[in-house]
């Protein structure tokens, strides 16, 4: 099988990181931590739990601390991205990584709503996320259930594609329209996740808006260039 590596970008996450990074090294060969100019012990509790850290010495970004990630990982890697709050549960990560090694998916989008409404979504995120779901869509040409999930694999061949444009949480929808731009192949799996946690550093009405703000911006540029 091949290598799998995640990538946990991470910033004042040091509550839940440790038990993140145990439970997911049961599934893959390394984690790394890209500690995003954090304030705590994130990249303490980080060394202590076995994974290897990157940190910016300044909060940059998911967006950068994604592109640090990968291109902290080998060539013929699978990567997996989780987030660093305990929202996402590592045991479904073999699901992830499934589509690769038996349908040669580039992307697998893990979603919370691929079967169907969430139960425990608090109403105002999925009126979000719905909204974010069609602009994504709409911009990238495809038709996914959860284009802001953070908890996605990807297949060694997919990395070039990436521009890493976007250095916030608007990284999500950009990833899956370079994705579908290079004709790469993007399947879903359904994921669950939890809310009853303190563990998340974004305002959601903000980060809503700056990521509608980025997909329509990033539109408008990119039709203009064609």
């Amino acid at each position: 099988m091949a290598n799998v590596v995640a990538i946990i970008p991470a910033y004042n996450e040091e509550k839940a990181l440790a038990d993140v990074i145990g439970k997911t090294l049961e599934h893959v060969d390394e984690v790394i931590v890209v500690n995003d100019g954090s304030s705590d012990k994130t990249a303490e509790v980080a060394i202590e739990a076995g994974a290897r850290v990157i940190s910016h010495s300044v909060n940059l970004g998911k967006g950068e601390a994604l592109k640090s990630g990968f291109k902290a990982v080998g060539d013929d890697s699978i990567i997996i991205t989780i987030d660093g709050d305990g929202q996402h549960n590592p045991s479904e990560i073999p699901d992830l990584i499934r589509p690769i090694i038996e349908d040669g998916a580039d992307l697998v989008n893990g979603s919370r709503y691929m079967n169907g409404p969430e139960e425990n979504t608090p109403a105002y995120r999925r009126v979000g996320q719905k909204v974010l779901d069609i602009a994504t869509n709409i911009s990238a040409g495809i038709n996914v259930t959860d284009s802001q999930s953070g908890f996605r694999a990807f297949s060694s061949n997919s990395r070039k594609v990436f521009r890493f444009k976007d250095t916030g949480f608007g990284i999500e929808s950009e990833m899956l329209v370079d994705a579908a731009e290079a004709g790469l192949k993007i399947v879903e799996v359904p994921i669950t996740v939890r809310y009853d946690l303190d563990g998340s550093t974004k305002d959601p009405i903000t980060h809503g808006v700056g990521v509608l703000f980025n997909i329509a911006k990033d539109k408008v540029l990119r039709t203009f260039k064609k």
